[in-house]
């Protein structure tokens, strides 16, 4: 039987890992970068392994650039809609090169599956000249 998870978190100038249960933000303090995206994330577990789904909506009024770093403790990941580039157990994950930015309220999804426990991203978002 599949176990379902969904949370979702706001995403900052500096990258940030969503967690299981986490509370999203509803304001950057004065002294941080103000929110750029909405990271939305699905999973969905079996026996040995797990599918991911993020969503990444651009909620500025800015085009933004995204970039997500993953770590996956043991294991392997494969993926789609986006470049996952391995490095031991750390994966970058770019936006595929046909979109390599978000408009304002644009919408980039990204999946992937994995061996092992559910591993989520860090995403971050910076805007672009």
């Amino acid at each position: 039987m599949a176990l379902r998870m969904r949370f979702a978190a706001l995403a900052a100038l500096g990258a940030i890992a969503v967690a299981p249960g986490a509370t999203p933000a509803t304001a950057a303090p004065a002294d941080e970068p103000p929110l750029r995206c909405l990271i939305t994330t699905s999973t969905v577990a079996w026996a040995n392994g797990y599918q991911a789904d993020i969503t990444i909506k651009n909620i500025s009024s800015d085009r933004i650039a995204w970039q997500a770093k993953l770590t996956v403790p043991s294991g392997t990941v494969t993926g789609w809609d986006a470049t996952f580039t391995r490095f031991g157990t750390q994966y970058t994950i770019d936006p595929p090169t046909h979109a390599p930015t978000l408009g304002p309220t644009a919408i980039a999804t990204f999946g992937y599956t994995g061996t092992g426990s559910p591993a989520l991203p860090a995403v971050t978002c910076t805007p672009t000249d």
